[in-house]
C-alpha cells in the first residue's frame, strides 16, 4: 500500500477521537456515499458499476481545515466483452482549507484539489449527479488530432496538485490557481495513466445579478503534452492548450437549470486544433420523494489534417432521461433512458438503466 493511501486510512482512523476530544473549533465530519447502477441495450456492459466515494473533513481552527477524499470505482467492461476490470482505488482530494468571511470572503485551497475549471465535476458524486450516466465530456477522450501525442479530453474530471484562491462577495466572485496539469487531462493521485507535470495557470470569474442566478467565464494556459510523451519524430517542445470557458446556473422555485460552453485551442506542429464541448442539464422537483432530470451534451473534436477527407468535425453527443424517487433520507432510486452518438458512429445507442444510491453523514 503506498504511502498516500496509508496517510489517508490514518485520516479516517483519527477522525473519531478527534471527534470524541472536540472543541468549538476542534472537530471532524465523514460522509460516504455509494453508487451501483445498471445499464442494458445497444454496446454497453451487462456488469453493474460500483461508485464508492468518501469525504472527511478534519476542523483545525475556525477558519482552517484538511480535506481528505478517497474515491473507489468498479467499473464495467469496455468494450462490453471484455474481461471485468480491476478496482479503480484513488485519492480525489487531500487539501488543506483556510476561509475568512467578511466583505470580501477569502477561500484558500492548498493540495490535491478539485480542478477549479467545469460545472461537470460537482457530478461525480453518485448523490449529487442528478442522472444515472457521468458526463461524457469529462472522460471519454476525444479522437486523435496530433500524430505522435495522446489522446486528450475536452475538459478533464480532475483532481490536481495546485493552488486556488477564491475572491466572493453577494454579487460576484473570482478565483486564480496554478495546477501541475492541463484541465484536458485528467490528474489524480493513485492513477497509473497521470500526465507529466508541468504548471498550468487557471482563473474564472462570476457575477450574481439575481437570487439564483449565476453567469460565470473560466480561462486556462499551459502545456497538456511534454516531450518526453511525444514520439520522437513529433518532438521538440510543449504542446500547449488554451482553454476559454462559459456557464450560468439558475434556480427558482423548484428548477434548477445548468450550461456549460468550453473552447479549447491546442497547439500543434502545423495549426492550431481547436475542440469545443458543451453541456444543459435541468432538474425539476415534483414532491418531496420524486424528481426528474435531463442532460444533453456534445463534444466536437478537432480535425487531423485538412482537405475533403477530412471535411468533417468528428463529434459525440449524448442525451439522458431520469426519474428518481427517495425511499428513504439514506436512499435514492433512479431510472434512465440514455441515448449516445459516439465518434464517427451515424447511428445512436440505446440504453436504459438503474441505479440505487445509498449516502449516509456519520458525524
Amino acid at each position: 500500500m503506498s504511502s498516500s493511501r496509508c496517510a489517508v486510512l490514518l485520516m479516517l482512523v483519527l477522525a473519531p477521537a478527534a471527534s470524541r476530544a472536540q472543541t468549538p473549533y476542534q472537530r471532524a465530519s465523514l460522509e460516504t456515499t455509494i453508487g451501483v447502477d445498471l445499464f442494458r441495450g445497444e454496446n454497453v456492459s451487462d456488469r453493474p458499476q460500483i461508485i464508492v466515494d468518501i469525504i472527511g473533513t478534519v476542523q483545525l481552527s475556525e477558519q482552517w481545515q484538511v480535506q481528505v477524499r478517497p474515491w473507489f470505482r468498479l467499473p464495467r467492461p469496455s468494450p462490453p466483452t471484455a474481461p471485468p476490470p480491476p478496482w479503480d482505488v484513488e485519492l480525489y482530494q487531500a487539501n488543506v482549507r483556510y476561509e475568512r468571511t467578511g466583505a470580501i470572503s477569502t477561500r484558500v485551497d492548498a493540495g490535491y484539489i478539485a480542478s477549479p475549471l467545469g460545472l461537470g465535476l460537482f457530478d461525480a458524486n453518485p448523490k449529487a449527479n442528478p442522472t444515472i450516466a457521468g458526463h461524457t465530456s469529462y472522460f471519454i477522450p476525444m479522437l486523435p488530432f496530433d500524430a505522435g501525442g495522446t489522446r486528450e479530453t475536452a475538459i478533464a474530471s480532475t483532481y490536481p496538485l495546485g493552488a486556488v484562491v477564491t475572491l466572493s462577495t453577494e454579487r460576484w466572485d473570482a478565483r486564480a490557481a496554478i495546477v501541475n496539469s492541463a484541465p484536458v487531462r485528467s490528474y489524480i493521485l493513485g492513477a497509473e495513466t497521470n500526465p507529466n507535470q508541468t504548471p498550468v495557470f487557471e482563473a474564472g470569474a462570476g457575477i450574481t445579478p439575481t437570487t439564483g442566478l449565476r453567469l460565470g467565464v473560466s480561462f486556462a494556459h499551459g502545456a497538456y503534452l511534454t516531450p518526453d510523451e511525444l514520439s520522437p519524430a513529433a518532438r521538440p517542445g510543449d504542446r500547449n492548450v488554451t482553454l476559454v470557458g462559459f456557464e450560468g446556473d439558475y434556480a427558482f422555485r423548484y428548477t434548477k437549470l445548468t450550461g456549460e460552453f468550453i473552447r479549447d485551442e491546442f497547439t500543434t506542429p502545423t495549426q492550431p486544433a481547436v475542440a469545443y464541448t458543451w453541456f444543459i442539464q435541468g432538474t425539476q422537483t415534483l414532491t418531496p420523494r420524486w424528481y426528474i432530470a435531463g442532460r444533453h451534451e456534445g463534444t466536437s473534436s478537432p480535425v487531423l489534417g485538412s482537405g475533403a477527407f477530412f471535411g468533417s468535425q468528428p463529434r459525440m453527443l449524448a442525451a439522458e432521461l431520469t426519474a428518481g424517487f427517495r425511499a428513504t433520507r439514506d436512499v435514492l432510486l433512479k431510472g434512465s433512458y440514455y441515448a449516445r452518438q459516439s465518434y464517427g458512429r451515424p447511428d445512436w445507442d440505446q440504453q436504459g438503466g438503474i441505479q440505487i444510491v445509498w449516502q449516509r453523514r456519520w458525524w
